[in-house]
């Protein structure tokens, strides 16, 4: 039935089905020698390239309108970031305990003593509370972010799926009308040859192809399917690509769209045993991706290395650690507030170098490590074990950076998105890697190879 409420093109009587149909599949099949059907063709092509054209720039100007948005999403959390001054905060503590050591000299009573550390711990609270609402507007601020840039991802890779789309259906198109074009001008020019003379065998040969249906019908032009999110090409029937079977090999991996690192599975996911440097993993992959080719194996051993290496330093950068057991201090901490310690310290210079020590050398002393505690929200005051400072150079002997934990936390699906996010400006030198990240996203959540 003709849509639209439109009279159908061939009324079709009983009895009468085949002939009609063998019409109309002559008609629509540019090689049965009709015009017309030719013409039919071309427009069919010709108009799902101006479809796919509209739509592949209506999905770019929906990217434009969203990177309008995340960049001043971005502009707000810059704001917000700024709003937070460490020194200032310090600067407000050391005037809060000065003035403590000021009333404690004067004090004449234990009650003035005990009156002015109330008031010094009152003061330490509000400057703790103001830090904490002001990281958890920047925490806020940045999820939103975080929502707007993965929304930006999707938009983009339809619009990229668009753009392709558009210029396969416009070349389609160009061939279908150069076709047309040179069967119309063959047609005008090219003499009738002349009748030869057959024999027996030949007239037999002849009269078996009369016989044969004059035409097939040509399969129907369908439309590649419009990118997820999107509403299918009118007139057209919708339809989803198909997806590649996995290898037998990757079976075990499941649906891209399910994948999430999972530290507790049974077997260790090849992402999990790369960040624990687990050797065996690296040569499975690299195994998979390059073969026996030296040179992409080279190739690959040096892009997966690198990314490794750019999330164990983002990790470092966010003082993911893990704090071994038996150091006086650290185990007054839970590891979450030993982390928020360390990340305070980091503020103001003392940072960690990656290989157990503090970066330069320079060593935090006791007011150093109350600033940070109390940056923490924790009051210093309930600190039973401070470390001399030679257990203060020391303090980091023993650290361990959690990568997979920081990962699994913060990048879980390690969609491209979530990873330039992560890693940051180190994203710059993965190029190569970031071109073939949906083949190689695969492989990294694979148990077994």
């Amino acid at each position: 039935m003709a849509s639209g409420g439109e009279a159908p093109l061939l009324s079709v009587e009983p009895g009468k089905s085949d002939q009609s149909d063998d019409v109309v599949s002559r008609a629509d099949d540019p090689t049965s020698g009709s015009e017309g059907g030719a013409r039919r063709f071309v427009e069919i092509r010709c108009g799902f390239a101006d479809m796919a054209r509209k739509e592949a720039e209506s999905a770019a100007a929906r990217v434009t309108q969203a990177w309008a948005v995340y960049d001043q999403q971005a502009a707000v959390v810059t704001r917000a970031q700024a709003e937070i001054d460490l020194a200032a905060i310090r600067a407000d503590k050391e005037d809060a305990h000065r003035v403590f050591r000021s009333a404690v000299a004067a004090a004449q009573t234990r009650g003035q003593v005990e009156v002015a550390a109330a008031n010094w711990l009152a003061e330490i609270n509000q400057v703790n509370s103001g830090y904490r609402l002001a990281q958890a507007r920047v925490q806020r601020e940045l999820e939103a972010a975080e929502s707007l840039l993965s929304e930006l991802t999707k938009l983009s890779d339809a619009a990229e799926a668009s753009a392709t789309m558009a210029d396969a259906a416009t070349q389609a198109c160009s061939e279908a009308q150069a076709a047309l074009a040179a069967s119309s001008t063959e047609a005008e020019w090219s003499p009738e040859p002349p009748a030869v003379p057959q024999s027996a065998p030949d007239r037999a040969a002849a009269s078996e192809t009369a016989a044969l249906p004059e035409s097939a019908p040509l399969p129907p032009v369908s439309a590649p399917a419009p990118p997820s999110g999107t509403t299918p090409w009118p007139g057209l029937a919708s339809a989803t690509p198909a997806i590649p079977a996995a290898n037998q090999e990757d079976e075990d991996v499941g649906p891209p769209d399910s994948l999430v690192v999972d530290l507790r599975s049974p077997q260790a996911q090849a992402i999990v045993g790369l960040l624990r440097r687990d050797s065996g993993t690296m040569t499975a992959l690299v195994d998979r991706l390059a073969g026996s080719d030296p040179t992409a194996r080279s190739r690959w051993q040096l892009l997966l290395s690198t990314f490794v290496d750019a999330l164990v330093a983002a990790a470092m950068d966010d003082a993911w650690f893990e704090f071994p057991q038996g150091n006086p201090f650290w185990d007054q901490f839970p590891q979450e507030q030993a982390r928020e310690i360390t990340r305070n310290l980091a503020a103001v210079g003392f940072r960690y170098d990656g290989f157990g020590a503090w970066v330069d050398r320079r060593v935090p002393d006791h007011r150093d490590l109350a600033m940070a505690v109390g940056g923490a929200g924790l009051l210093p005051v309930r600190v039973r074990v401070w470390p001399r400072p030679e257990e203060a150079a020391r303090l980091l002997n023993d650290v361990r950076v959690s990568a997979d934990q920081f990962v699994a936390s913060r990048a879980p699906a390690l969609t491209l998105g979530e990873l330039l996010r992560l890693i940051g400006r180190r994203a710059e030198l993965l190029a190569d890697l970031w071109n073939e990240w949906p083949r190689v996203r695969l492989l990294l959540f694979a148990t077994r190879f």
